[in-house]
């Protein structure tokens, strides 16, 4: 026998939770589903004006939820949802770069994605939207291409595949000119094909199965939620007065109402229930249950939604004014203690959700970044501390190579507190080899020398 302590997590939870991880597009498809088979649901048309929206002035937040309502810790137990390509992307965008110039070009090319990955969007259509020169695009999106899944952001087959062969060390003069006539490899022209690329047929065989293998469309997936985020959930704008307004997209946001004539039906009915409508009346009784449960949990996504949204904002009103250059660095952690949640909860209601600012539309995840906190109580980005390393390998001599550990008490020195293996961590995505490795190459180079 043993006596404990645990977290229970009951059907409304799971679907209050559910609803919080859905956009607004598969959201308003899930209450389809539940209105079809629920008599007592309605879908009513969206009503503008029934979208409150949350304010926050400089330095005061206005409380949109009523009081009394309160995010269950039990959802620290629930395993996280996965990424999104989106999310992911914006993900490999702030590990890559610690620019805030490329993280505005990196934003505006991943939400001008198609579903299969491309960029159909011309440079010049580009250089409009994000104010910056052809060339910084150009070089962010050669950049991007190396993205996982390889071979997104191509603005056409042939370099969707090229940048993929290039990764795999697989693109030589041979495979460019299979690349240059695949209108041959549709048509089956072999012999032909094979002349062209300069190889026997065995050769070409092999490098037409290399091809097969290569992903066509990396921004493809049957799961609809894959698909980068394209409608906003949130709008933020300027009132004229010095404050900025958050509030649900009530053109995209979906509602749904309970079926009251059927309830009060229902409820006189039962108050003389014969013995034969006992079960008829136990399944009514079940469909209004789950009916206000999903109306309660629509009503918690909502509050929920917009008080992350009003944290994230309050702390980056620069980005509203300023772009890109005014974002500061932000954490789950840091908009779950604004508002009182746990962090997971932060997790689900960004998921996937876009908002609509006056510097254009973005995913939520956009907005965060990690912090290392230091010793001087200031916070230091973690692109900052990536660069840091990098500068450290670069200018260390021949015979004092830095190792993992030396390079946490050079970064310590500075006021960067911060673990060895997030070193190593940030050291591999900089492509910097481990210490005993550059001690090699650096006895190697001296000996050759």
């Amino acid at each position: 026998m043993r006596q404990g302590q645990g977290l229970f997590m009951n059907g409304q939870m799971r679907q209050a939770l559910h609803l919080l991880h859905l956009t607004n597009a598969d959201l308003q498809a899930y209450l389809e589903e539940q209105a079809a088979s629920n008599p007592f649901l309605e879908l009513p048309s969206v009503d503008p004006a029934i979208s409150s929206p949350a304010r926050f002035e400089r330095g005061r937040a206005d409380m949109f939820v009523q009081s009394g309502q309160r995010d269950d810790d039990g959802t620290a137990r629930l395993p996280d949802v996965p990424l999104s390509l989106t999310d992911q992307l914006y993900e490999q965008l702030r590990l890559s770069t610690a620019s805030q110039q490329d993280m505005l070009i990196g934003a505006y090319l991943i939400e001008a994605l198609d579903a299969a990955g491309r960029l159909t969007d011309s440079l010049d259509v580009l250089v409009q939207r994000t104010g910056q020169s052809a060339e910084d695009i150009e070089r962010v999106r050669q950049n991007m291409m190396r993205f996982e899944p390889v071979g997104i952001f191509a603005r056409s087959l042939r370099e969707c595949l090229a940048v993929q062969l290039q990764e795999r060390g697989s693109l030589d003069h041979a495979m460019e000119k299979l690349l240059d006539h695949m209108d041959m490899l549709a048509r089956g022209e072999m012999l032909r094909l094979a002349r062209q690329c300069n190889v026997d047929q065995v050769t070409l065989d092999s490098m037409v199965a290399e091809l097969k293998r290569l992903n066509p469309k990396p921004g493809f997936d049957a799961g609809a939620d894959m698909v980068p985020v394209r409608v906003s959930d949130l709008v933020v704008s300027a009132d004229g007065h010095g404050d900025w307004v958050v509030e649900l997209n009530a053109q995209t946001l979906p509602r749904v109402m309970l079926a009251h004539d059927l309830q009060t039906r229902v409820s006189l009915r039962g108050q003389g229930i014969r013995p034969q409508d006992r079960q008829v009346s136990g399944f009514l009784e079940q469909w209004r249950t789950q009916a206000h449960w999903l109306v309660r949990g629509m009503e918690l996504r909502c509050n929920t939604l917009l008080r992350v949204a009003r944290e994230i904002f309050r702390r980056q009103e620069a980005f509203l004014v300023h772009g890109a250059s005014g974002l500061v660095p932000l954490t789950l952690k840091d908009v779950a203690e604004g508002v009182g949640v746990h962090e997971s909860t932060v997790s689900r209601a960004v998921m996937g959700k876009a908002v609509a600012t006056p510097q254009g539309l973005f995913a939520l995840r956009f907005f965060f970044s990690s912090v290392l906190a230091g010793n001087t109580q200031q916070a230091h980005s973690a692109e900052a501390v990536r660069e840091i390393i990098r500068r450290l390998v670069a200018d260390e001599g021949p015979k004092a190579v830095f190792s993992d550990d030396d390079l946490v008490r050079q970064l310590r020195e500075r006021g960067i507190v911060i673990a060895r293996r997030t070193v190593a961590k940030y050291r591999d995505i900089l492509n910097i080899a481990p210490s005993f490795i550059r001690k090699r190459k650096n006895l190697l180079r001296g000996r050759g020398a």
